[in-house]
């Protein structure tokens, strides 16, 4: 048998842990019609998680739209991303695809034979020339009627939908969609990595969606069903690990699903039987395989942002103001400090806890790449 952990995004046919009280929440949320902020750091299984909501509505009769809003690049992108969905979701089903048609009015569906044998989709706009705005509000309104004209239950899911807040007219897109989506019967799910930024849009009271959605914090899974579920992918294929190596595992990753999953990959490749020498093994190509990606958050960085996201990585801070620590990392002026802070957190690098209040980095082997970091120079 293959490898049983996945290093994307998890298929929806795929052996998942746990999540069944989120499964069940959210569900029951996406049936109630209502809408909600789903929010966690980087790579905690949101995509997926949403995905298998999905698919159990629509293996259910409903009609589930999913638009990714990563790196959209203007309010026109914004509209056809969203008629994309639509159509996407419909071009296989003939009743709801006629549906579509007679409802979607900015933009028409492109069909072509792509390589592979299938067909690709793409999205033109239709009718006179149109400024974003005006695009994106009939885009909306052509969405709430495609809604009305169908019995099923519609849901939508809005990826990286922080990302709206890169575009100049930002404020202009949250009030338009703020007002096509509470016309709507149906569910939206706004999914977001950039807490601080996504959380601003819903819960900033001058912000067209306050007070709009149920907040919903995805939370990092239980130790020992993580380690569970380790050990049952291992057995699955003949491999032997205990729970005690599958914590071991676990934990040096902070038990962040995405990255316990990686290097869960790399210990199965090495032996059959896992220990602590594979997992150290595994964590030094985990660690490899990521330092392109933080290499170019570093590069993304001015120069005092650097210092204070390696001084966390260091040793998190339970004042970031002390003077003490200040001093002690060489971090320069409490206003600096205020400044730097603030961008790495809109950033989603650095976080408060919520249990200890104190300061750390976000991603955890970000932080052991950071101090590995630091720890070569001084060997020098």
């Amino acid at each position: 048998m293959g490898n049983p952990f996945y290093l994307q995004e998890v298929p929806v046919d795929a052996p998942f842990c746990n999540r069944k009280r989120e499964m069940k929440e959210l569900q029951a949320y996406a049936e109630a019609k209502a809408n909600v902020v789903l929010f966690s750091p980087r790579r905690y299984g949101k995509t997926s998680l949403v995905k298998r909501i999905q698919k159990v509505l629509s293996n259910k009769g409903d009609i589930t739209l999913f638009a990714d809003f990563f790196g959209v690049a203007s309010v026109d992108d914004v509209a056809s991303r969203l008629a994309k969905a639509v159509f996407v979701i419909t071009h296989k089903k003939d009743p709801l695809w006629k549906s579509a048609l007679r409802a979607m009015k900015s933009f028409r569906p492109v069909l072509k034979p792509d390589p592979s044998g299938g067909v690709s989709l793409s999205v033109e706009p239709s009718g006179a020339v149109k400024s974003g705005l005006e695009l994106l509000d009939e885009t909306m309104n052509s969405i709430r009627e495609f809604v009305t004209t169908t019995k099923s239950l519609v849901h939508v899911a809005l990826d990286e939908f922080q990302e709206i807040v890169t575009l100049k007219e930002a404020l202009q897109v949250e009030g338009i969609m703020r007002t096509q989506i509470q016309q709507q019967q149906a569910s939206y799910f706004f999914i977001g990595s950039r807490r601080r930024i996504l959380l601003g849009i819903f819960n900033e009271r001058q912000r067209p969606f306050f007070q709009s959605a149920i907040n919903y914090p995805l939370r990092l899974l239980p130790p020992g069903e993580l380690a569970e579920f380790i050990v049952e992918q291992f057995k699955k294929n003949k491999k032997k690990c205990t729970v005690a190596m599958a914590r071991k595992l676990a934990s040096f990753t902070g038990f962040n699903p995405y990255y316990s999953q990686k290097l869960a990959f790399f210990v199965y490749e090495l032996s059959k039987t896992v220990t602590e020498e594979t997992i150290n093994l595994g964590m030094e190509r985990l660690i490899l395989s990521e330092k392109p990606v933080f290499e170019a958050i570093l590069q993304g960085l001015s120069p005092h942002q650097r210092l204070l996201l390696q001084a966390l990585a260091k040793e998190t801070a339970p004042k970031l103001l002390a003077s003490g620590y200040i001093q002690k990392h060489g971090l320069g002026s409490v206003g600096g400090i205020q400044h730097s802070s603030k961008q790495l957190e809109e950033l989603d690098l650095i976080e408060k806890d919520e249990e200890t209040g104190g300061w750390r980095p976000v991603d955890p082997i970000l932080a052991i790449w950071l101090r590995m970091q630091m720890e070569e120079k001084l060997s020098q």
